[in-house]
């Protein structure tokens, strides 16, 4: 496979940005964009539009401190943030429209209950993205 050009990174939360924007940009052919991404999932009662303040701060923080090591590395970044009830839907459709040759994701051996019932996003991604999945995962501990 030749170096991707179009990379997508899924951020779900600080613990390991820093890795996966790092591996996104060791990956990348030299003239590549790298989109940062980071979905703000929100429960069925919850309405998309709804304010969450302390969300949307925790992912912009997520998303700068990426496109730091992205810019650092002399790629280009583009940070977008998304709000969904689901995470996987989500970053499918972003895979599709931006026609992303690469999509990276961390994944934690932690579940939630939503998880153990429906899936992760990672799980989901393997079985549907159109294109190749890099999934960083940590050593149990």
């Amino acid at each position: 496979m030749k170096k991707p050009r179009r990379l997508l990174v899924g951020l779900k939360t600080m613990d390991h940005t820093v890795t996966l924007a790092d591996l996104a940009c060791r990956t990348a052919a030299r003239n590549a964009t790298v989109f940062l991404v980071h979905i703000i999932e929100l429960p069925d009662t919850t309405p998309l539009d709804a304010e969450v303040p302390d969300l949307e701060k925790a992912g912009r923080k997520i998303l700068l401190t990426a496109e730091r090591v992205v810019r650092r590395s002399g790629l280009k970044a583009e940070t977008l943030i998304f709000r969904a009830r689901l995470a996987g839907e989500a970053l499918l459709e972003e895979i599709k429209a931006r026609k992303i040759e690469l999509a990276i994701f961390g994944y934690h051996h932690r579940r939630s209950l939503t998880e153990l019932i429906l899936g992760t996003a990672a799980h989901h991604l393997a079985r549907h993205a159109p294109c190749h999945i890099l999934l960083e995962i940590p050593p149990r501990e």
